[in-house]
């Protein structure tokens, strides 16, 4: 038990790493809960393993010399990816400690939060654009009004 909960702390600190984007916080959130779940004794499903841990960092490290626009496309990817599979390792890491045995609804819940969270997130992405275009066409004609879906900016 005490593995458990040192485990546990491990995984709860893991999110006051300091990172640079949402993205490399995705990616701690994900590898400590593969750890989590791994020390519990689940099996790692992702057939490349620790390879994913250097792949993760060349992944962030390529995204941020990425052009605006794309730099954040890639990281907006990146964070949903890897905060589903989090998501999906909680959710085993719960199956494991309850005894249960019904692993494939994490599988479905961890992709469902993936997919919300880009959704979401490039929502955001997409007012915050049309917001610096607007600013930048009211430098040319002041006064102009600007909506994004009804609301006034």
């Amino acid at each position: 038990m005490k593995t458990l909960y040192s485990l546990l702390i491990v995984l709860a600190l893991s999110g006051c790493a300091i990172t640079r984007s949402p993205a490399s916080d995705a990616a701690v959130t994900d590898v400590a809960s593969t750890g989590l779940g791994i020390a519990l004794g689940a099996a790692e499903a992702n057939p490349i393993g620790l390879v994913t841990i250097p792949l993760k960092i060349a992944l962030l490290a390529h995204a941020e010399t990425l052009p605006d626009g794309e730099k954040q496309e890639a990281q907006t990817t990146l964070s949903a990816v890897w905060n589903g599979a989090a998501v999906n390792n909680v959710c085993a890491v719960a199956v494991i400690i309850s005894g249960g045995a019904a692993s494939l609804p994490c599988l479905l819940v961890g992709g469902a939060y993936g997919m919300w969270e880009y959704t979401s997130t490039k929502a955001n992405q997409m007012q915050a654009e049309f917001a610096a275009m607007c600013i930048q066409a009211r430098q040319e004609t002041p006064g102009m009004k600007c909506f994004y879906k009804g609301q006034a900016l």
